[in-house]
């Protein structure tokens, strides 16, 4: 067993010590765990926990020796604690934490197409943070630098966003949450969204009626109307990076969604993702980039292209040439 492994173990015990007591999901007994251990007290209201748990929880944390954790041991076993909580606690499937690894692809294209300067980065459907954070922090990493962005993040679901904030605090980074529905008025104008778009129906009627994208019958999807949204919001020249489902891009769907999106904003790509990636066909996705109008030119040609295995380093590389082989033809 590894120390990772262990002091996953460990915390687990204690979270689900102290989830017992307070009879809360599992997802707010972790957050309040690592307050507890970021703080070094023991928060008690109106007797809960009782004194009981209490001895028994310092002595868990005592255990664990966490003050002399390192900030990746942090924040890689309370990462871990969020894959198990949101599985446990039987989030849908929206609600799991986006991988590292299609931030990395998302970066790739964000360090080329982003000016070096400043700007407002915002997910519209932020959950748990993890794609927010991964961009943030892959690119401060690749261009030696920090505090690039403003990180704001929306979700109608305060739980996801209170793990949120544990994430951004143990990752030491500043960002702003507001809960409430993306698909209504914006805090923020970003210069830059980023997001994996939540898939599904969107069951409130009266407010799809704003939409161009909302269906003729019955409930609109919630991906199709994400993506307006932000279309709507996002600054003049700002850029999107998208997770969606393929099949917005083809079939039905997309015989709808892209001439409209086209006559809207200037596509700049389209990555089809490995298949190997997704349990089936349907639950596919790709990456779709585009920039909003504004002084901006569109570009020569929409990069198409298709990744066959993320497992494998040569693929990033392969795509990395191809990126700036496009990106070298744009610029000249």
């Amino acid at each position: 067993m590894n120390r990772i492994e262990e002091l996953f173990g460990q915390t687990l015990e204690a979270v689900e010590c102290l989830q017992e007591a307070l009879n809360v999901s599992l997802a707010d007994a972790l957050v309040e765990t690592f307050d507890n251990l970021e703080s070094g007290e023991i928060r008690v209201e109106m007797g809960a926990p009782d004194q009981k748990t209490v001895a028994e929880l310092e002595e868990r944390y005592a255990a664990l020796d966490y003050k002399n954790w390192s900030k990746a041991q942090k924040e890689q076993v309370y990462g871990l604690l969020v894959l198990k909580a949101v599985n446990d606690d039987g989030r849908d499937a929206n609600q799991m934490p986006t991988p590292p690894l299609l931030a990395t692809v998302l970066t790739l294209f964000m360090d080329k197409l982003l000016p070096k300067r400043k700007q407002v980065l915002l997910d519209p459907a932020v959950g748990s943070g993890n794609l927010l954070f991964s961009v943030d922090q892959q690119l401060a990493a690749q261009n030696h630098s920090e505090d690039r962005f403003d990180l704001v993040g929306l979700d109608n679901d305060e739980e996801m966003l209170n793990l949120a904030d544990v994430a951004a605090h143990l990752a030491g980074l500043k960002a702003d949450f507001y809960c409430q529905d993306a698909l209504t008025g914006w805090p923020v104008k970003p210069d830059v969204v980023v997001s994996d778009l939540p898939i599904g129906f969107y069951a409130n009627d009266d407010n799809a009626k704003n939409f161009d994208l909302r269906t003729k019958e019955g409930h609109a999807y919630a991906h199709v109307l994400f993506v307006e949204q932000i279309v709507k919001n996002l600054a003049e020249d700002g850029f999107a990076f998208l997770l969606l489902p393929q099949n917005m891009l083809t079939g039905t769907v997309g015989a709808d969604f892209m001439p409209w999106l086209a006559s809207k904003v200037y596509l700049q790509a389209i990555v089809q993702l490995p298949s190997s990636l997704f349990q089936s066909k349907i639950s596919q996705k790709s990456i779709l980039i585009f920039q909003n109008h504004g002084q901006s030119k569109p570009p020569k040609e929409v990069l198409l292209t298709k990744l066959e295995n993320l497992k494998k380093e040569e693929s990033l590389v392969a795509l990395n040439i191809k990126l700036n082989e496009w990106y070298t033809k744009e610029d000249n």
